[in-house]
């Protein structure tokens, strides 16, 4: 007769808990700079520079899509309601539009570099607003991507008034989303999945009212859509929800390292892309203003993780006292 082998079990186990987190990544990776390629090659090569009208798309999908999985890969929170996820929701919708904005009027170098600022905006909210201090050592690692940054902006061939305004305001929507996302989703006891099956159709109704004000109208009532052009929105939609479903896939199965180091390899990867992709031309000072910038996004990972590293050992190594303290209850 067959025995049961707890090893072997274990080892399978492991193996397809790796495996599923291999995939998970990759999916990242894949959907994220994919919509970014995808959705500049609208605005750029089809000439569909309408980039609030897609986020909407992009919400309605998403909700769509949260629907055919709804009690498949998630249960709907039973206390979340319009009210209370509408704060949130309007958070949403200024992090992915103004990002798609930025993505219009400015190349992809500048649109990836300008995002780098989220880090150090985050910690600026942080202080301000919730009182946390940050390590003077990460403060220190974040000087070069600040100093990279200014070069590569100041040096951009393809900079402008417009470009550089919705970049300041995707950093300042992407820093208070994510700091406000992690906040409400810890108060509302939701994950990722449970927060878009509501919010994406809250914000898509919200951004609906929104276009006429953001995009050319006259334009776009005078739009032809071609099948390419229908197919490239689809495709679109599809990487932009990936996007949301690899983070609910990865939530809690990944380090905060291993999202630093994704989030890293992504920049690269949008670099090279708009090289290849987009012919985008490079000068002297932009590799070096990008080469700082990845240094110190490289530095900053480091020290973010080795300061996480030394609280953990504080919490697990006794101090003197609790050495103390047993040894004379033991005497």
């Amino acid at each position: 007769s067959s025995q049961y082998c707890p090893k072997i079990a274990l080892t399978m186990s492991s193996s397809h808990s790796i495996s599923s987190i291999l995939i998970a990544l990759s999916l990242n990776i894949f959907s994220s700079c994919g919509t970014i390629f995808i959705n500049k090659y609208l605005f750029q090569n089809l000439n569909f520079r309408f980039g609030t009208l897609l986020t909407v798309l992009h919400f309605f999908f998403s909700h769509l899509m949260t629907q055919i999985l709804k009690n498949r890969l998630f249960q709907p929170a039973q206390n979340l309601t319009v009210i209370k996820i509408l704060p949130i929701s309007l958070a949403f919708c200024g992090y992915v539009v103004f990002n798609n904005l930025s993505l219009v009027f400015n190349s992809i170098s500048f649109y990836q570099v300008t995002k780098l600022l989220c880090t150090p905006a985050i910690i600026g909210i942080e202080y301000f607003i919730y009182g946390r201090s940050t390590h003077a050592r990460v403060l220190m690692a974040l000087i070069p991507v600040l100093i990279g940054v200014f070069i590569t902006v100041f040096t951009d061939l393809d900079v402008n008034t417009i470009g550089t305004v919705f970049a300041i305001a995707a950093i300042g929507a992407n820093s208070t989303y994510t700091v406000f996302g992690k906040v409400k989703q810890n108060e509302l006891s939701a994950n990722p999945m449970q927060l878009l099956y509501l919010q994406s159709v809250v914000s898509g109704i919200i951004l609906t009212f929104c276009i006429p004000f953001f995009d050319n109208m006259g334009e776009l009532m005078e739009f032809e859509w071609s099948f390419d052009v229908v197919f490239w929105v689809f495709l679109s939609c599809c990487t932009a929800f990936m996007v949301n479903f690899s983070f609910f896939l990865l939530v809690g199965k990944t380090s905060p390292l291993t999202t630093n180091v994704v989030g890293y390899f992504k920049t690269c990867m949008v670099f090279l892309g708009g090289i290849l992709m987009f012919a985008t031309k490079y000068t002297v000072q932009n590799i070096i203003g990008i080469s700082v910038t990845l240094v110190g996004v490289a530095w900053y990972t480091t020290v973010k993780y080795n300061i996480d590293q030394e609280k953990k050992r504080q919490v697990i190594l006794p101090t003197k006292n609790d050495s103390v303290s047993n040894a004379g209850s033991s005497s």
